[in-house]
């Protein structure tokens, strides 16, 4: 089941310039030694090339995988670059963003003579990621009306096939998991549980109670949070881990999802998928790349068109 595709256009002369100047995107994930998630990352910078064929776009991982910062900045030295724009595949800002990446891209730019033209926002709570989170847990719903099942709705591991027991069954009444990262900085913290607020309060997802938790550095933690969601006065708890892409940690939360389902067979227990490598992101981190490269250009989201600033 495809997600709807939002897109922000600019002109393509644009990015051929950029490019003829010496300019290349730099991509930055976080890293994880799962395969699944490197994988993914890598797809979200070629879905990012194939809408901008013109740029120079080169993905890398801040740790635990491969290309390195170092490495894919001498490649992009090695191509002629001699500028670039940092995009961190980053949902909120804390300590990666605001020093990790930096010091890294510093590090590994300067000494190759490479001008670091700036770096773009973390997503939060940009409206494409709303709706591409929403999808998420349309994906789980739409179980109960016999659609395709998305790899792990039912807190498996492999679901191949395209069915599995949840497919066909009525959910009732649904409470939502809705599962952080987390941080130490309070404001990150407090953007994810506004992201939270957000899906809730619009009315596209039916739900009757919800609450978030994180992986570290917030409460309630995930195994309190799905605790609590065992209390909780409904017929389904769906958990949602907010994250990009595939990883240990989701590894785990299915872990502790199956774990509640044997532990609370009372009640039904489903689990999202990630974010994942879809065009709806890439069409977000280029828009959030020409906004920092094209500032005399403003993106009208309404109609989908670029208006310039007289």
């Amino acid at each position: 089941m495809p997600s709807p595709e939002l897109s922000c256009q600019i002109e393509p002369q644009a990015w051929s310039q950029f490019t003829l100047e010496g300019g290349a995107i730099l991509v930055v994930g976080h890293g994880t030694r799962n395969p699944s998630g490197a994988i993914q990352l890598h797809d979200l910078v070629s879905q990012m090339q194939s809408k901008a064929p013109s740029a120079v776009i080169a993905g890398c991982f801040l740790e635990l995988a491969e290309p390195s910062i170092e490495n894919a900045i001498e490649r992009l030295r090695e191509q002629s670059v001699r500028k670039i724009l940092v995009v961190p595949i980053l949902l909120f800002t804390a300590a990666h963003a605001k020093e990790d990446i930096p010091d890294a891209v510093a590090a590994a730019a300067l000494p190759a003579g490479i001008e670091i033209l700036g770096q773009t926002t973390s997503l939060g709570t940009h409206p494409s990621v709303l709706d591409l989170s929403r999808w998420r847990y349309q994906e789980v719903t739409d179980l109960q009306r016999m659609q395709t099942c998305p790899a792990g709705a039912c807190a498996r591991v492999q679901c191949e096939s395209g069915r599995c027991e949840g497919q066909g069954v009525s959910m009732g009444r649904i409470g939502l998991a809705m599962v952080g990262r987390g941080t130490s900085e309070q404001a990150a913290l407090d953007h994810m549980r506004r992201l939270t607020e957000l899906r809730v309060s619009d009315g596209s997802t039916s739900v009757v109670v919800h609450e978030t938790g994180f992986f570290a550095g917030g409460k309630p933690n995930v195994d309190a949070l799905l605790d609590l969601a065992a209390s909780w006065d409904c017929d389904t708890v769906i958990v949602q881990a907010h994250l990009l892409f595939e990883g240990d940690l989701v590894e785990q939360l299915r872990n502790k999802v199956l774990n509640r389902r044997d532990s609370y067979p009372g009640k039904q227990w489903f689990i999202s998928r990630t974010l994942g490598a879809d065009p709806m992101l890439a069409n977000v981190f280029l828009d959030l790349a020409q906004e920092a490269l094209f500032r005399n250009e403003v993106c009208d989201r309404t109609d989908g068109q670029m208006h310039r600033n007289a």
